[in-house]
């Protein structure tokens, strides 16, 4: 299965628009002073005009979401039946108009004797207005014009390509779609429910043009217009109320003085995954994106499967996708528990709702506890570089830099105007820049054998790695979730991912054992790691317990220890017979099997002057194969465990104040057996597979302590 395009993807396109937006930002707020300058020197001779608060007060943003199905006719009235649509749009409001973007995700069965076959998605992206009568009363008529683009193409295979292009790659669509424009008109009626909420009756008429399609597959001419009538009912939703201004000021918010809201954060999600449906088809021309209520109610009597995706879709891509959904929570004032929830609804109503192939049991996995340990680091990191106290050029940089760290929450800022007022920062160091937090970045060489030694296929890369804590496991004052969090990143220039390492240990709870200064700390901590090098993979989210310690050896030297017992709930790693998994739709061979599994991690760092000038590490993880080497487990086909250590040793010597050189040694040793059975006896075996890397990495460093 193919997923929605990574938002790293996003950030290339729109990093010019972030800048752009910035700029003026920065720019009017100079004008803004300079207007303010301006009033303040002629008030002593000029009476003020009276204006009424709601023609200074914003208009209220909202969206809109419905559910149709009616009739179709035109020429393809002779094909189509039965459309079934949802409708999604959000919307500014300023007095009885309304003008906003809407897209709509549709079907239409064909008529006998093809009534069985997949129908045709209808998808539409539009503009519209909305003319609202009798404004403020529990029951509001309105009429909506819209026009936009539209796209029709068939699902039955009856209008596949054939024979594919020679260039055709797995992934690509395999039926021709045709374009055209759409324009409509929908009278309607809104109840008021509350004040932020109405519920939606109302009527639709939609034509459409576009190019002619060929129809002899089931024997018609090219048609290429259409009409559509339906009835609609959905709900109309104001997240900070319906009128001008309303739920601006009051409410609660967080420490970033963001007002929380729960009914923004849902449309945001909306948002995500129909804005990366549309872009699915109109940028990466995909087939698997024309879903409808159709084809939602089929994913759901499916349920779920595993899916055959790269290494790099499923454990890093799905993870910041869930990451987006996360901080669309953070970001609308929202906490990490009440965030954990649109992580989950995000993920489903994607996997659900967002393409047509059969839903995944390792996305969910992935996207949901992967993207919450991602979203709250993003979130944790964001906050460190953001200030809002700054002006000038360093605020700009600032806010630009938070925006790669975390697009979501400054897209919010942008749009909120966040990123250029000046306002109080959160009174809590633990809620902006927490005290003791440690920084390192090491650039140099690192080299990666295939084999027992350096001596076998060795590959060198040029590598950053960044190592950062947020907080203090010992010295917090405050023990909540992701309160004290370790992230790891490395990037290797010239590899087959330059990513290749995302490590994230973030604290849910924590409890000092012997008072708040004690030297031993017991936690229950959240793992997400992904590792993808050219010897081998390792990625999966699970929960551990941790102990934490410390040991004073003099004034100036110490040793800290730290010891994770973990549960993993679904791991990942390479394997020789993982292309026999059982999968949904199999367009490739994987190349990794999932599992759940158990592990430790011991580490020991010894300090000088608090700096660490030695650390050790050893890992050791099980991996119980359930997809991926097994073929329905216990039948027939493999079955595997996978037995995994890791060991390293760094060397971190300080040259100058801040400024070091160093070197790291690190093992990975991969053991697997297979239950394998004769073909020709019948009888089982185990065959053992043993994989061996070595690592070395030569770097100047760098390390900061707040």
């Amino acid at each position: 299965m193919r997923r929605i395009p990574t938002p790293l993807q996003a950030v290339r396109c729109t990093c010019r628009v972030v800048v752009t937006s910035l700029l003026v930002l920065a720019l009017r707020a100079r004008v803004v002073r300079a207007a303010e300058a301006s009033a303040s020197a002629s008030s002593a001779t000029t009476i003020p005009a009276v204006e009424s608060k709601d023609a200074r007060a914003p208009g209220p943003w909202g969206f809109t979401t419905t559910l149709a199905t009616g009739g179709a006719g035109g020429d393809f009235g002779n094909l189509f039946i039965r459309p079934a649509t949802w409708d999604y749009s959000f919307f500014r409001q300023k007095g009885v108009w309304r003008a906003g973007l809407g897209m709509t995700f549709g079907s239409f069965r064909m008529q006998e004797p093809y009534q069985h076959e997949p129908e045709w998605g209808f998808q539409q992206v539009y503009l519209f207005g909305t003319r609202v009568f009798h404004l403020g009363q529990a029951v509001q008529p309105y009429i909506l014009a819209r026009a936009g683009i539209a796209r029709l193409r068939p699902r039955s295979t009856l209008f596949k390509i054939d024979p594919l292009p020679p260039n055709w790659e797995s992934g690509q669509h395999i039926i021709e779609k045709t374009d055209g424009f759409s324009i409509g008109l929908a009278p309607g009626l809104e109840y008021k429910v509350t004040r932020a909420a109405y519920a939606d009756v109302s009527a639709s008429f939609t034509y459409f043009n576009v190019s002619d399609y060929d129809l002899s597959p089931v024997g018609q001419p090219p048609r290429s217009q259409g009409t559509v009538w339906e009835g609609r009912l959905g709900l109309t939703w104001f997240p900070n109320g319906d009128r001008q201004g309303e739920g601006e000021q009051g409410g609660r918010r967080d420490p970033w003085g963001v007002r929380s809201s729960y009914g923004w954060a849902a449309g945001e999600v909306l948002a995500i995954n129909n804005l990366a449906g549309v872009a699915a088809q109109y940028v990466r021309d995909v087939d698997w994106s024309e879903t409808s209520p159709r084809s939602w109610w089929e994913n759901i009597k499916t349920g779920f499967q595993y899916d055959p995706d790269t290494f790099k879709t499923n454990q890093w891509t799905h993870p910041f996708n869930g990451a987006a959904y996360y901080n669309s929570s953070r970001a609308n004032g929202l906490g990490y528990w009440p965030s954990t929830g649109f992580a989950l609804g995000g993920a489903f109503e994607w996997e659900c709702c967002g393409e047509t192939q059969a839903m995944s049991f390792n996305d969910m996995f992935s996207t949901v506890i992967g993207g919450i340990s991602l979203g709250e680091a993003q979130y944790r990191l964001s906050s460190e570089i953001l200030d809002n106290q700054a002006q000038g050029t360093g605020r700009f940089w600032r806010e630009f830099g938070a925006f790669f760290v975390d697009p979501v929450r400054e897209f919010n800022r942008l749009v909120s105007g966040d990123a250029n007022r000046v306002m109080e920062n959160p009174s809590d160091p633990m809620d902006w820049r927490p005290k003791a937090a440690r920084t390192f970045v090491a650039t140099g060489v690192r080299s990666i054998g295939e084999g027992a030694s350096l001596a076998h296929d060795t590959q060198t890369y040029a590598t950053i790695l960044l190592n950062h804590s947020h907080g203090d496991v010992f010295a917090n004052q405050r023990r909540g979730p992701f309160d004290y969090v370790d992230f790891i990143a490395e990037l290797n220039f010239g590899a087959k991912v330059a990513l290749s390492n995302v490590q994230i240990r973030g604290d849910l709870a924590s409890w000092p054992l012997g008072g708040p200064s004690a030297d031993h700390v017991f936690a229950l901590v959240q793992h997400f790691d992904y590792q993808n090098n050219t010897a081998y993979l390792f990625g999966g989210q699970s929960v551990a317990a941790s102990l934490s310690s410390r040991f004073r050896t003099s004034n100036r030297a110490g040793v800290t220890t730290r010891l994770d017992g973990e549960v993993i709930l679904l791991g990942a790693v390479n394997s020789e017979y993982s292309q026999l998994a059982d999968v949904a739709n199999p367009e490739r061979l994987r190349e990794y099997d999932y599992g759940p599994g158990l592990g430790t991690t011991a580490r020991a760092d010894l300090l000088i002057s608090g700096r660490p000038l030695l650390s050790a590490l050893y890992r050791f993880t099980w991996i119980s194969v359930t997809n991926g080497s097994v073929y329905e487990k216990g039948s027939y086909g493999l079955d595997a465990n996978h037995y995994l250590q890791s060991a390293g040793l760094r060397l971190d010597v300080p040259v100058k104040r801040q400024l070091g050189i160093g070197a790291d040694a690190f093992y990975f040793l991969r053991n697997s057996d297979f239950t394998v059975t004769n073909s020709v006896t019948g009888r089982e075996g185990i065959q053992h597979i043993r994989q061996r890397n070595p690592q070395l990495r030569f770097y100047l460093s760098t390390n900061r302590m707040r």
